[in-house]
């Protein structure tokens, strides 16, 4: 009798694995096949001479229709081959913009002030693509972050979660940055039309939400991350929630859902959608 009992145990436990591994698997990174990776500098001439109009951002894009309600979008483009390049006459199908990656804990610490520095590396890996600089030893980036966590402690609310509005004070007065964007009511024309311009978004996102199967504990409550091109109806990501964020692929869909502001109020990620663009 015992011996029927461990192989009925054992053959449970084979069939949880195999659906835990069938489960994983089916979330795993969608591969794509990443279009070539662009500098800032590829766009910047073009930027100067016709810079970003940010009320009409999305007028010339590809129309989505987005369910104002669930965020899902209803009808997506024939592989975005209706978006026209704003400097070219040629369609542009895709983009994928060389942004340089860390994760939020470079050194594989996840302690404290890690655990919660995803807005200060999104915006780190922002600076460098438009500063056109690669991203320094695991050891140096560590050093960075924690002075941007220092001076913020010093000279905001000391807040460990910033909402957008509180990530372009960081970005003017810490970084020095003169131009930004403030991208409110964000759609994903909004976003592609950015993107065809060089320019990559930061974003805030109720990480539960976000299809990632490499967060642990099912994500974190409130998550930011660099969208830094699409093809195919998804967005290439740069996500520092993981050491595996690097081209992060999410579909338009999920990324549009998860988007969401910090509300300071409720302590949850319940505000508005929107990003910040750093020229």
């Amino acid at each position: 009798m015992k011996k029927y009992f461990f192989i009925i145990l054992f053959a449970l436990a084979l069939i949880a694995v195999g659906v835990w591994y069938y489960w994983n698997q089916s979330k795993e990174n969608i591969d794509l096949d990443l279009p070539p990776a662009q500098t800032y500098e590829d766009f910047k001439n073009k930027l100067e001479q016709n810079p970003v109009n940010n009320d009409s951002v999305a007028n010339d894009q590809v129309e989505l229709i987005v369910n104002n309600n669930t965020n899902e979008v209803l009808e997506q483009p024939e592989q975005a081959d209706l978006v026209e390049n704003q400097n070219q006459n040629t369609p542009v199908t895709s983009i994928n913009l060389n942004v340089p990656f860390t994760s939020q804990a470079p050194t594989a610490n996840w302690n404290q002030p890690f655990q919660d520095a995803c807005e200060e590396v999104a915006i780190l890996m922002a600076d460098y693509y438009v500063q056109g600089k690669s991203m320094p030893s695991v050891t140096e980036v560590e050093n960075i972050l924690v002075a941007m966590i220092d001076w913020q402690a010093k000279n905001m609310d000391g807040e460990i979660d910033m909402d957008i509005s509180e990530l372009a004070y960081l970005a003017e007065n810490y970084l020095g940055y003169e131009k930004y964007d403030i991208v409110n009511d964000l759609t994903v024309e909004k976003i592609i039309s950015y993107l065809d311009r060089g320019l990559p978004l930061v974003v805030p996102a109720n990480g539960k939400l976000l299809e990632n199967p490499n967060f642990s504990n099912g994500g974190p409550v409130y998550h930011m991350l660099v969208i830094k091109g699409y093809k195919d109806g998804h967005f290439i990501t740069n996500d520092p929630g993981t050491r595996l964020g690097h081209n992060f692929i999410y579909t338009f869909k999920n990324m549009l859902y998860s988007i969401a502001d910090w509300d300071a109020k409720t302590g949850q990620a319940t505000g508005p959608k929107r990003a910040l663009v750093l020229y």
